[in-house]
């Protein structure tokens, strides 16, 4: 997860999200990772990454310095966009996987930004379901964990948010320092 400095904006309009993608595109093929989930919010950014080369933080530094460099040029700013550092958490296991997929794909639901998960265009839900293709996400890996690599039974694990799962959403925002706020922006 990486936040605008002192929460502001890191989205102003649709080519700022559009340009975000475009690099991390360009930057998990450079960097041989692989993106299950995202979720670009106004203010912030979701991403589950695998990494198989290179380190995370040298993935991140580079996704977060190319935008930041062409958000700064583009809107005549110069310094900081992003606060600190990214925030991150070892996914460990299979059930972490799957309740950190679900919490990146729910945050706009959340946010009160959209009723449903596959309302929200900045996020890689869609993707996920077959609904349209953004030739950043690999599906195949999440739908595994689903018999026959159901999209349904994905799509009603996320959108149950009633049930219990073994990792909860705490223990994300534990993990990521992310407060509970949930801010429409």
């Amino acid at each position: 997860m990486e936040r605008g400095i002192r929460r502001q904006e890191i989205f102003k309009e649709e080519m700022d999200y559009q340009m975000f993608l475009a690099i991390l595109k360009k930057v998990v093929e450079s960097y041989e990772a692989t993106v299950h989930a995202y979720c670009l919010m106004t203010n912030h950014i979701h991403l589950l990454l695998e990494t198989n080369v290179s380190e995370i933080g040298r993935i991140m530094q580079k996704i977060a310095g190319d935008y930041a460099r062409t958000y700064n040029r583009k809107y005549g700013y110069r310094g900081h966009l992003f606060e600190d550092r990214y925030k991150s958490c070892l996914v460990k296991d299979d059930a972490y996987f799957l309740q950190t997929s679900r919490y990146i794909h729910l945050n706009p639901v959340k946010a009160r930004m959209a009723a449903h998960p596959e309302d929200y265009r900045w996020s890689s839900y869609r993707t996920v379901l077959g609904m349209s293709d953004d030739r950043i996400t690999v599906r195949e890996k999440t739908l595994g964990y689903f018999k026959g690599k159901s999209v349904h039974r994905y799509r009603d694990f996320v959108e149950d948010i009633g049930h219990k799962y073994t990792v909860t959403e705490s223990e994300i925002h534990k993990e990521i320092e992310e407060d509970e706020i949930w801010l429409p922006w």
